[in-house]
């Protein structure tokens, strides 16, 4: 997937959002991060990534884990791999959205 298709997927959370679907304006925004950090570490590695694949919570805890990585994204990409509690409640105010867009702009920069 490439930026476009990242800023589509961010579009669709919105309309989610804007629907009264919260649940799935978050999937929207994890799959979303999940492909600009996927591109992201490809570019990093160039050729050798080349099949480098994993969905968007296994990019997700990836960059989070990255020490090379500012704590900005990082700590953004660990919100998004948060799990809400029986209430559907994240533990934090921040906008899982705002994370999202906030990671495909860190990730589209290299």
């Amino acid at each position: 997937m490439d930026d476009a298709a990242s800023a589509v997927e961010l579009e669709r959370a919105e309309q989610a959002r804007a629907a009264g679907l919260e649940g799935r304006a978050r999937v929207c925004a994890r799959r979303a991060a999940g492909w600009a950090i996927r591109a992201y570490y490809q570019r990093r590695a160039g050729a050798e990534a080349a099949g480098w694949g994993g969905d968007a919570l296994a990019q997700l805890k990836r960059l989070s884990a990255d020490a090379d990585v500012p704590d900005g994204p990082r700590q953004a990409a660990r919100r998004l791999t948060t799990v809400v509690d029986f209430a559907h409640e994240l533990p934090f105010a921040e906008d899982p959205l705002a994370d999202a867009r906030s990671l495909v702009e860190f990730a589209s920069r290299l």
